[in-house]
C-alpha cells in the first residue's frame, strides 16, 4: 500500500504540474534577436518576468516602431490549442521572421511582471508613447512617425470547455481587428501575447495537457479533410489530467480496499453444525 500511495502522490504531482503556469506567445514584423535568443516550446521555460525582461531589455527592441503587450486574463495553454489552423493568430505566426510559442511559463515567486510593468520599462528605454488600451474600443490616438508602447486589454477567459472555445474564436477575431490597425500604421512591430495573473488563473490542469512539448498553435497548412489524420486518440484528447487522476485514485486506494473486504469476508468460517452427544444412538431412541 506505500508503494501504490508514493506513486499516486508521484502522478498527482505531475498532472498538477503545470497549474501554475502561463502561455506566452510572441512575434515581430522582422527579424527579432529578442525572440531568436528565448528557448523554443521544446525546452523548459523559465518563469514570466525572465521572459518579459529577456524579450525587452534585448538590444534590437528600441529598433521596432511599436510594440504591443496584449494581456489575456484566464487565458490557457489548451485554449490557444483550440484555435483552427486557418485562424488568423495563425496566418500571423505562419508569416512572421521571429516567433515563439512557450505553452507552460512558470510564474515568477515574487509575482509576475505585469503588462504595464513591462511597458513602462521599455517606455522609458526608447522614448517610447505609451497607450493603454481595451480591444474592442474604437479611439487609439497613435501619432504615426513616434514610437509607441500598447497596452492591450483582452476580456477576461473563464467557464468552461465548450463556452472558452466558443469565448476564444470571438476574442481572437477582435484582437485581429485591433493588431491590422495596428500594424498598419507601424510597420515594424513586436506583438507579446501572454496568459493570466496568479489572482485570476483557475485551476489550469482541468483544461491543459501535460506536456511541454507540444506548440501551443499548429502551424501546418489544413489539408483537405476537415478531420486530422490518425485514430480517435489524435482526433480528440480523451485522457485528460483530471480523468487520468480518477483512474490513478480508483486504481491504487478503491480496489486495494475491495480487496481487503473481499478478503475479509473470505476469512469469516461459518458457524459450526450441531453436533449430537457422545453415545447417542437416533435407531435406539426411535424404538423406545
Amino acid at each position: 500500500m506505500l508503494g501504490h500511495s508514493l506513486a499516486l502522490a508521484a502522478l498527482v504531482h505531475l498532472a498538477c504540474a503545470f497549474t501554475d503556469t502561463l502561455p506566452i506567445v510572441a512575434w515581430s514584423s522582422h527579424k527579432s534577436n529578442a525572440l531568436d535568443a528565448l528557448p523554443s516550446a521544446h525546452h523548459t521555460s523559465p518563469h514570466s518576468a525572465a521572459v518579459f525582461e529577456s524579450i525587452l531589455s534585448n538590444g534590437d527592441i528600441c529598433e521596432h516602431d511599436a510594440i504591443v503587450l496584449i494581456d489575456q486574463p484566464g487565458l490557457h495553454a489548451s485554449d490557444l490549442r483550440t484555435l483552427s489552423p486557418s485562424s488568423p493568430l495563425v496566418n500571423i505566426l505562419q508569416t512572421s521572421p521571429s516567433s515563439i510559442q512557450l505553452p507552460y511559463v512558470r510564474r515568477a515567486e515574487g509575482g509576475d511582471l505585469s503588462v504595464h510593468d513591462a511597458a513602462n520599462l521599455v517606455t522609458s528605454r526608447c522614448g517610447a508613447r505609451q497607450l493603454n488600451i481595451v480591444a474592442g474600443q474604437t479611439g487609439a490616438a497613435y501619432e504615426q512617425g513616434n514610437k509607441h508602447v500598447v497596452c492591450m486589454s483582452m476580456p477576461h477567459l473563464s467557464g468552461d470547455a465548450s463556452h472558452r472555445k466558443g469565448a476564444m474564436a470571438d476574442h481572437e477575431s477582435s484582437l485581429a481587428r485591433e493588431l491590422e490597425g495596428i500594424t498598419a500604421l507601424f510597420p515594424k512591430h513586436l506583438v507579446i501575447l501572454s496568459g493570466s495573473a496568479p489572482s485570476l488563473a483557475r485551476r489550469q490542469s482541468q483544461f491543459d495537457s501535460p506536456d511541454p512539448s507540444a506548440p501551443l498553435l499548429d502551424l501546418q497548412q489544413p489539408g483537405n479533410s476537415t478531420l486530422p489524420d490518425g485514430g480517435i486518440l489524435k482526433r480528440y484528447q480523451l485522457l485528460t489530467p483530471a480523468l487520468i487522476t480518477s483512474l490513478l485514485i480508483a486504481f491504487f486506494l478503491i480496489l486495494p480496499v475491495v480487496f481487503l473486504g473481499v478478503s475479509a469476508l473470505a476469512s469469516i468460517q461459518s458457524p459450526l453444525k450441531l453436533e449430537a452427544p457422545k453415545g447417542f444412538n437416533a435407531q435406539e431412541k426411535k424404538t423406545q
